[in-house]
């Protein structure tokens, strides 16, 4: 198993037989090397660490084709990983980084493309920790969004997490309501 909850406490898995810890990377790679060579439980626990994280834009996407996502509420897509900030209640900086990577906006764009193409409709929900966390990338994937809705007739709303900083980025949350952003979830204990 692996995920944000086995790489902030793995102490809580002890009788997991394979840990992986951190984000998506060459310990992502060291599992599957792992596996390919045997499925059979090992003697004693092992743990995978991510040292080297693979780079955003080198993630392949989801593979849509295998989902009818009009069995979905809600889809969802990642611009980017880790954030600056460092609020004392979160451990995203410990886990993801304080220098946030990205997706390009054509990679988004062509992940939103492909849940539109297999049925999808509602929502989709950015799973970025701070949708904000690096505001000229934000505004630059908006200007994409933006362009990707109008080509479309705006097919879909979007939602996303973001620090109460974007009340003070005006040019930014105008940009958010024109790609159809309805809804930005707020910490409450946000600095």
């Amino acid at each position: 198993v692996g995920g944000p909850s086995v790489s902030a406490c793995p102490h809580y898995y002890r009788t997991v037989d394979l840990l992986h810890l951190g984000e998506a990377g060459d310990a992502t790679e060291a599992v599957i090397d792992r596996l390919a060579r045997s499925v059979s439980r090992p003697a004693r626990q092992e743990v995978y660490q991510t040292s080297q994280r693979t780079a955003m834009t080198a993630l392949p996407a989801p593979a849509y084709e295998l989902v009818d996502m009009r069995r979905y509420f809600l889809g969802s897509v990642q611009f980017s990983s880790g954030c600056p900030f460092t609020c004392e209640f979160c451990d995203i900086p410990a886990l993801y980084g304080r220098r946030p990577r990205l997706k390009s906006p054509e990679q988004v764009c062509l992940e939103l493309d492909a849940m539109l193409g297999r049925g999808l409709r509602g929502a989709v929900y950015f799973v970025d920790d701070n949708f904000i966390a690096n505001p000229a990338a934000t505004r630059c994937l908006l200007r994409a969004l933006i362009d990707w809705q109008q080509r479309r007739g705006y097919p879909i709303r979007f939602t996303c997490e973001a620090t109460l900083n974007l009340s003070k980025m005006p040019d930014v949350l105008g940009m958010m309501r024109e790609a159809c952003f309805t809804a930005v979830f707020c910490g409450i204990e946000t600095p």
